[in-house]
């Protein structure tokens, strides 16, 4: 029984183009490292692979091109990275690159994600988000909103006709997307378009839709305006203007230039040239990717074997189950009760982690079996009963209360150097029983130094072991203490850390931490901005891997000769390190002091003392920062300045006004000193070009430029 599984693709563009671009042929939707299709033929021709793909599947609505002549009818997308990776061209169009796929909506979509009805509407779960469906052209629109409010479930309420977003379901008894046909109504706006998708028998019934494994959008303009007000509807004009990070008449489209533009303290906001189109994009840092939580994360494949299950009844051997499924209804035969659930490695791998989709279930009796659950290793052998199964080694635990179907349950492993080949999950120490152990979906994925820094405590690197990923720990050898000028670019950064925003460019950056009184400045990522006055750093590397902004990369430093908008190092600053303190201000200036200036050891910080230091040696993300960022920049405290010397005029002798007078022309004249050493644009500006050239403040490389660091 086929589960019937779509996704929505809609292209968004700058305002000036909005009209323009609905009506392309083919709508570009972003650059991947992972499609999900089965096959792919060679076709040098975006035409010929879309023509190809409406063929042989008339319910894909995507294709994917990679490595300039690989076609791909594409069934879902992850693992975004920006556009300038797909840097391979056919017939002028971006047609991918060696491990990246350009994207392309080619038709509305077809059929949708449908996922289950309750069939008693009093259990429906309550909206987090929701907007009147008059304001959306169709379904796809109303996905579209709630994967941007980053909502797993949808739902359109046929008679309050809204477009309803939540996160999590509800028990109750369900119908499933197998269990009937739907009817599709068309849209009157547009023929082209669904805008009711139900179940044949129960229409009057909310059908709920799955945001997360099918959809993608391109998020360059928002399905809302973002006014200073918001109410999640679109408006012609915001009396009061835009949010920080939106511009245009609406407030629908990204600015980059201004709170990075609305991307977050993890990604960054760069805008990019394509097919001639100009695009916005929130872009993880160089070695991750965004996934389907609209996360960065390090990029590793599903190492799962054919998608097969195996299931140990509790009186009966073990047997295969049907193939799993995200959406709660398949993992194990219809009455087969299972002990446990494994799933088979394509090889011998070090896991790091595992997502784990739980059943659907009518009530907390039914799910709670699941609460808890154990996943163990085997290396080259599975067992036969639950005394034997928990002999095994243990690769982590599940929450004590389990998930719903749709969102997954995390494990990241306690021991990243064991080796496996089968992964087993079973109920935790008392709960085996008859009830059995259901199970819906499992993901395993290798280790990496993005996940908890590879469980090292120091330095962590990784290698691969034949197709394995491998990590392996090591002490720093050359950490040192840093209080005074310095230029380099290294892995491990901690000490007085002050966070001050994402985005900013170096110089930004420099001067607001020179605002607060902090002689040091770190750019991490090339675009996450921190200040200090002393540090403890280590592992030295090549200041181009700070050039590329890549995640692990720390590029301190006090002062830059910025060149194609990078910090380069200024000429006579240290690049060895040395712990002589600068002096102080009075130290410097007091004349009548007999004291000559000493230099004088920092003291050394235990760096991995996290109660008293924050370190920015690994990258692991769980959850999108809800504090705010703000800053005044340096900008408006010169304007500040500037208005008060005008206030403060007005009232005083000529003498007076002629002194405050000549004080505002050198506070003019730094103020033009300083603006020439800024950045005019925060986000990283990329063009790519049908000669294959590309151009990147941030990364002039190429795409075979090796990551790893």
């Amino acid at each position: 029984m086929k589960l019937r599984c779509n996704f929505v693709l809609i292209l968004l563009q700058t305002n000036s183009i909005l009209t323009k671009a609905y009506g392309q042929k083919y709508d570009y939707i972003g650059c991947f490292q992972w499609v999900r299709s089965p096959l792919f033929e060679i076709h040098d021709d975006v035409e010929d692979c879309a023509a190809n793909c409406k063929f042989t599947n008339p319910f894909n609505n995507m294709i994917g091109l990679k490595n300039g002549r690989e076609c791909h009818c594409v069934s879902g997308v992850s693992s975004a990275v920006a556009s300038w990776r797909c840097n391979m061209f056919c017939k002028n169009f971006s047609c991918g690159g060696i491990e990246f796929y350009s994207v392309y909506k080619i038709q509305p979509r077809q059929e949708h994600d449908i996922y289950y009805c309750h069939l008693h509407p009093e259990k429906s779960e309550n909206a987090i988000y929701s907007r009147n469906f008059d304001n959306l052209d169709s379904l796809e629109m109303c996905a579209h909103f709630c994967l941007e409010m980053n909502m797993t479930f949808f739902r359109k309420t046929i008679f309050h006709n809204k477009c309803d977003c939540f996160q999590e379901v509800n028990y109750g008894l369900f119908s499933r997307s197998a269990d009937e046909s739907f009817r599709v109504k068309l849209c009157s706006k547009n023929e082209a378009e669904i805008c009711e998708y139900y179940f044949e028998s129960l229409r009057d019934l909310p059908t709920i839709f799955s945001t997360r494994l099918f959809y993608e959008f391109q998020r360059g303009v928002s399905t809302f305006s973002h006014c200073k007000t918001i109410n999640y509807e679109i408006q012609e004009r915001c009396p009061e203007g835009c949010s920080e990070g939106w511009n245009g008449d609406s407030c629908r489209e990204r600015d980059c230039t201004r709170n990075n533009g609305d991307c977050g303290d993890e990604m960054k906001c760069i805008e990019s040239t394509v097919n001639g189109n100009k695009y916005v994009e929130c872009v993880c840092p160089l070695g991750t990717v965004r996934n389907k939580w609209y996360l960065c994360e390090v990029f590793r494949k599903n190492v799962v074997q054919h998608n097969e299950y195996i299931g140990k009844p509790r009186d009966d051997p073990s047997e295969n189950l049907t193939k799993a499924s995200y959406n709660g209804f398949l993992g194990q035969r219809p009455y087969t009760r299972c002990i446990w659930i494994a799933v088979a490695l394509q090889s011998l791998y070090s896991v790091g982690y595992l997502r784990v989709y739980g059943r659907l279930c009518h009530n907390n009796y039914v799910c709670r079996q699941q609460d808890g659950f154990v996943a163990r290793l085997s290396e080259n052998t599975l067992v036969e009963n639950e005394l034997n199964v928990e002999s095994l080694k243990t690769c982590g635990y599940g929450p004590e209360k389990a998930k719903q179907a749709g969102n997954p349950m995390t494990i990241i492993c306690e021991d990243f150097a064991l080796r496996s080949r089968y992964v087993i999950l079973h109920p935790s120490a008392g709960k085996f029983s008859y009830e059995g152990f259901f199970l819906s979906l499992l993901e395993v994925y290798e280790v990496s130094c993005g996940v908890l820094n590879g469980r090292c405590e120091q330095r962590c690197t990784e290698s691969k072991d034949g197709d394995a990923h491998v990590v392996s720990c090591s002490s720093w050898t050359d950490e040192q203490a840093v209080t005074n000028s310095v230029y380099g670019c290294y892995l491990k950064v901690s000490g007085d850390l002050h966070f001050e925003k994402a985005g900013l460019s170096y110089m930004q950056c420099r001067d607001a931490c020179t605002l607060i009184s902090k002689s040091l400045t770190v750019m991490q990522a090339g675009f996450k901005c921190y200040c200090s006055s002393n540090l403890s750093i280590a592992g030295n590397i090549p200041v181009e891997d700070c050039k590329k902004g890549h995640y692990r990369s720390n590029l301190i430093f006090d002062d830059c000769d910025m060149q194609d908008d990078f910090c380069n190092k200024v000429i006579g600053t240290l690049n060895l390190i040395t712990t002589t303190s600068k002096a102080t201000k009075h130290e410097i200036y007091d004349t009548n002091s007999s004291e000559t200036l000493k230099t004088s050891k920092a003291t050394k910080h235990d760096i991995y003392d996290t109660n008293s230091t924050e370190t920015l040696e690994t990258i692991v993300i769980i959850k999108p920062s809800d504090e705010p960022t703000n800053i005044i920049t340096l900008q408006t405290q010169l304007h500040d300045s500037y208005n008060i010397y005008l206030v403060i005029t007005s009232g005083v002798t000529t003498i007076a006004f002629l002194f405050m007078l000549a004080l505002l022309v050198r506070e003019l004249k730094f103020k033009r000193v300083i603006s020439k050493r800024t950045s005019k644009t925060s986000g990283r500006s990329s063009t790519i070009s049908s000669d294959g050239e590309v151009r990147s403040s941030r990364n002039s490389l190429s795409v075979n430029s090796s990551e790893a660091i």
